[in-house]
């Protein structure tokens, strides 16, 4: 009798203690997930995401703590040392948590803010949601609420914010700049680079003039560059980028030439190469990212060495803990590589955040459970927005870092909305490392999407040569491509798409080229927005790789250059021809 009461002491204790720390757990009934991978524990259980208190984050007796207090109140799935999984890192400590607990029981776990009692955890929720096919999102508020208070912090605070990393600065650079001693001004050096450098020129196919136009100077045409692209020779060579995304194929056509050197999952059970939830879609999506970057046929930065970052766990899910889990793995991996090694994010896949002020629809994202404030806002959602939010900040903040996010592919009339990037606007004028890029036409030469002040480039956004999946010479999954009876594609196993998804990684490629021939790090976005252009009067910036015309054989020199013409302003209209009637197969 005596050991019954012990242990009903004991389990009250405990309840008390966790009631304490982590307040209340609440999930939902289960339902089946019947578009998840078959074998995942995810079609059987519930799963939370548990924010931990900033303060608490490098706690030394978080793990134990946490672990006590859920194993005994809990009934996590098993086996639970995958069933309960920490979201942290060894440099800046635990951030979140994810279980998945068995639905079997009528009782509805609760945890909420109310409850918490100002120790550990900052809220927990449910999450059963899919953001693979929700490219379009959110300008989301900052911090805790107060009311008649602004959220979003100024790019100031964010510096402030910032725990700096531990790299050694570059005191003789500072010096040098003290003295005016640094060798010779911005432009004199990267003209003289660009006059200098070893280039290649790459035949191209007439349907390629998303590339052709990245090499086209100012005042030339499209039948001047001719089907060529002029590139600087091992463009990329001795730079990591790493492409976040949906899924890769690693032995297509295209990628199988690429020097990956890792691939990074978030989740407990990593992800299958071969799989993703419902279609393979978002597979080939990460796949026309990488190619984009480093493609043997379309790609721009071929030398460059790509680190592949999946953006779902194991069962083909992207959440806010995938999300999170795998920044924090970035960072961590681009820590470890020291100071003198550039890295450049490409990040083309955007997610839904609800804003404040709108009704949460459950059916498409992420469930509104937890504590609300007046405006019906969840404390899940601003706490999911602000940790994703901390490790950008710790990642762009890094001196040899570059984040490239597509703008989104709403409306040329739509504000910029995507998460994360609306954080363009807080970065303007503090990070120009942090760019947001937009997407035009590129053989028409005006704006297709979103575009924003902060926009000062856009890339080459409509007609992109992308991989795709042919089998026994029919391209599958043809309602997401243009379906194209052109021998080039065959040959290449290619086909058309659309998007500002490809305009990103243009621009992370380009700035691996330009940092494998030797322009410094503060110079890049300075370089590239001097070297952007409007391809037709009054049309966006675009995209150019700074190749000039003296470079070229004479032969192919437009008249007015060697007359010594002043460059021609750009027409007033432009249709460039999209076809394969000059081809040369053999060639290509």
């Amino acid at each position: 009798m005596e050991k019954v009461q012990g242990m009903f002491l004991l389990l009250l204790l405990s309840f008390l203690q966790y009631q304490t720390i982590l307040g209340d757990v609440r999930a939902e009934q289960w339902s089946f997930h019947e578009d998840l991978k078959i074998g995942t524990t995810d079609q059987v259980t519930d799963k939370y995401l548990c924010f931990i208190k900033k303060t608490q984050r490098e706690n030394p007796q978080l793990d134990r703590k946490i672990r006590d207090l859920v194993g005994a109140m809990i009934p996590l799935a098993a086996p639970r040392d995958y069933t309960f999984h920490w979201i942290e890192s060894p440099n800046l400590g635990k951030w979140a948590f994810t279980m998945e607990v068995v639905p079997a029981s009528s009782r509805l776990y609760r945890m909420e803010q109310s409850t918490i009692g100002g120790m550990l955890i900052s809220n927990c929720n449910r999450i059963r949601s899919d953001l693979r096919t929700v490219r379009a999102g959110y300008d989301g508020t900052w911090g805790h609420v107060e009311p008649g208070k602004s959220y979003e912090r100024s790019g100031e605070e964010r510096l402030a914010f910032v725990k700096k990393p531990k790299l050694s600065s570059d005191y003789k650079t500072f010096f040098l700049k003290l003295l005016g001693l640094l060798k010779m001004p911005f432009s004199d050096y990267t003209s003289r680079i660009l006059a200098t450098v070893p280039l290649e020129m790459r035949k191209t196919s007439g349907l390629q003039v998303d590339l052709q136009v990245l090499s086209q100077p100012p005042g030339t045409t499209a039948d001047d560059i001719g089907n060529k692209f002029w590139n600087f020779k091992y463009a990329g060579r001795g730079q990591i980028v790493y492409a976040l995304d949906g899924g890769f194929h690693i032995s297509h056509k295209e990628t199988r030439t690429i020097d990956i050197e890792k691939m990074i999952f978030p989740g407990a059970l990593p992800a299958d190469d071969g799989f993703t939830a419902a279609t393979l879609s978002d597979v080939d999506h990460g796949t026309a990212i990488a190619a984009k970057i480093a493609g043997r046929t379309i790609g721009i930065a071929t030398n460059a060495t790509l680190i592949l970052g999946r953006v779902t766990d194991g069962s083909g899910i992207c959440d806010y803990s995938t999300l999170l889990e795998l920044y924090l793995k970035v960072y961590d991996d681009i820590l470890a590589r020291g100071p003198k090694q550039n890295c450049i994010i490409s990040l083309s896949y955007l997610t839904f955040i609800p804003q404040p002020e709108d009704p949460i629809d459950t059916t498409k994202n992420l469930y509104h459970i937890g504590i609300q404030d007046e405006s019906g806002y969840s404390w899940y959602h601003r706490l999911a927005k602000e940790a994703m939010d901390d490790v950008i900040d710790y990642i762009i903040n890094l001196p040899n870092t570059f984040f490239v996010v597509a703008s989104g592919n709403d409306a040329d009339d739509v504000p910029v909305n995507a998460y994360p990037a609306t954080l363009g606007a807080v970065y303007a004028g503090v990070n120009p490392r942090f760019i947001v890029v937009g997407g035009y036409s590129p053989n028409v030469g005006v704006n297709l999407f979103q575009t924003a002040p902060y926009v000062s480039v856009m890339a080459p956004a409509g007609s992109i040569n992308v991989p795709t999946r042919w089998i026994n010479k029919q391209l599958e999954d043809w309602d997401s491509y243009v379906w194209t009876k052109h021998l080039f594609h065959r040959k290449h196993e290619l086909g058309f798409s659309i998007g500002t998804s490809y305009a990103s990684p243009a621009v992370a490629a380009m700035i691996a080229a330009w940092l494998s021939i030797g322009i410094k790090v503060k110079d890049i976005v300075p370089l590239m927005e001097k070297l952007a252009y409007p391809r037709v009067m009054g049309g966006p910036k675009a995209l150019y790789n700074g190749v000039p015309i003296s470079r070229w054989p004479k032969t192919q020199v437009p008249a007015w250059y060697k007359a010594k013409k002043s460059t021609p302003l750009p027409p007033s209209q432009l249709d460039i021809e999209i076809s394969e009637k000059n081809d040369n197969l053999a060639e290509l």
